[in-house]
């Protein structure tokens, strides 16, 4: 509520020192985004009926338009000496580093001295770019001996800096200041792409009711690597920027890694880790197990220090935040908070969630009873051997992309397949079996 001059009251949001207000605006310099393309392709009749086509195919996107706050404190602002040197001292406490918070009152931006009741300044800007490229074959046989086929295969690598709030749990760079820290994998980056449709035309003879002739049998079949992930925590203020979970503008914060990226392929069950417990005595990250003793497993204590040696401050707040948070270790991959006010190496997308394999059959019957009306029967069958493709890591549920999460709530778990996850309920796309009959007349 708020009364000027003359008495008139007015109600609504009130932004103040004590209150501050999120904004959004649009940069006065916005450009409009383009693309560049551009391919190579070659074309080779093999036989008569046979055609060979090899392309390459690039694609570059300038000035895309992105959301970042431009009132973004500085990466680290929030571990100020003071704060960093309580959260060390507190390292031979009956609870080790029980002491390590972030300053919140030092995460002030650029423009919080001009607009004291603003905080998050949201801009849309042109400072993120994409690039595309790929290998693209094509075999297309016309019908040769009652067989027809087209087959194609895709070898291709997209990398952007775009986020869409899906995939990687939060829409804003790491650092509003130096987007290309968020520069990965794009959402929909699928390395290998390999499809096959034949059809066969069945031989017949004439028979009663023309049963014996007129029928075709014709599949799909796709082979394609698992789209990317990577772990972003929403709870801990690691980057002591003060935007994570809960804001506006939240920013992607990331963990450490060290080990084979194919030993966090996502699956069906969540990645196993470890933690430290609460005061109550519970695991800090749901359903992980207890260090003994207190202790980090030493593969975690070495992943956790090593970016940062040499540094013995950095090592220490790297042992600080792996005392107050967990560790995850899977199939000699190992995977840690990062140090206080420090970016992880867990960069997005680098992990991938489980390969899509999908064959679709349909069989046909056609009855000619006039030479201008035909009458065909089709059974489709979706999904042919019922096998479960599960999508990436839900981070819209139960928290997969969010090491917070622990195994208790499923962390890096494809426990969905692509038909749910997706909002894509199409036959064939990761759901059960599903068998369709289709009655059409062609005149």
């Amino acid at each position: 509520m708020f009364t000027d001059a003359k008495g008139n009251t007015y109600t609504g949001v009130t932004c103040d020192v004590t209150q501050p207000c999120t904004t959004q605006a649009v940069d006065p310099n916005f450009r409009q985004p383009y693309s560049v393309q551009w391919n190579l392709d070659i074309q080779r009749a093999i036989t008569n009926n046979l055609t060979l086509d090899l392309a390459y195919v690039g694609v570059h996107g300038v000035h895309e338009a992105t959301w970042s706050d431009i009132n973004q404190s500085a990466l680290g602002a929030g571990w100020t000496p003071a704060a960093v040197s309580a959260c060390l001292a507190s390292a031979s406490d009956a609870a080790p580093y029980d002491n390590c918070a972030s300053d919140t009152t030092a995460e002030v931006g650029p423009n919080s001295s001009k607009f004291p009741y603003l905080n998050q300044i949201v801009q849309l800007g042109n400072q993120d770019f994409s690039h595309y490229n790929g290998l693209q074959v094509t075999v297309n046989e016309r019908t040769s001996h009652r067989l027809s086929f087209i087959a194609g295969y895709t070898y291709s690598h997209a990398l952007d800096i775009v986020f869409d709030g899906g995939t990687d749990g939060a829409p804003y760079p790491i650092d509003a200041r130096n987007v290309r820290l968020s520069y990965g994998n794009s959402d929909f980056d699928i390395r290998h792409r390999f499809t096959f449709s034949p059809t066969y035309l069945i031989p017949g003879m004439k028979s009663p009711g023309q049963l014996l002739q007129g029928w075709s049998v014709s599949g799909i079949i796709t082979l394609q690597g698992g789209l990317p992930w990577f772990p972003d925590d929403g709870v801990n203020d690691l980057l002591g920027t003060g935007e994570f979970a809960g804001t506006i503008s939240a920013g992607v914060q990331t963990w450490n890694y060290s080990g084979p990226r194919s030993a966090f392929t996502s699956g069906p069950t969540a990645i196993p880790c470890f933690t430290s417990l609460d005061p109550k005595g519970n695991p800090i990250l749901p359903g992980c197990t207890p260090y003994v003793g207190g202790l980090p497993p030493a593969a975690c204590v070495t992943t956790a220090q090593a970016p940062y040696a040499g540094n013995a401050q950095l090592m220490q707040l790297a042992a600080a935040s792996l005392a107050n948070l967990g560790c995850y270790v899977r199939g000699g991959g190992v995977l840690t908070p990062p140090a206080f006010g420090t970016v992880g190496n867990a960069s997005r997308n680098i992990f991938r969630s489980p390969k899509y394999y999908n064959v679709d059959l349909s069989i046909a019957k056609e009855w000619k009873f006039k030479e201008r009306l035909t009458a065909q029967l089709r059974v489709e069958f979706f999904n042919l051997f019922n096998r479960a493709d599960f999508s990436i890591p839900d981070s819209t549920g139960s928290g997969g992309v969010d090491p917070n999460s622990g195994s208790g709530g499923n962390f890096g778990c494809s426990c969905t397949t692509a038909d749910v996850f997706g909002n894509n309920p199409v036959l064939g796309s990761g759901g059960p079996r599903h068998i369709q009959f289709g009655l059409k007349l062609l005149f």
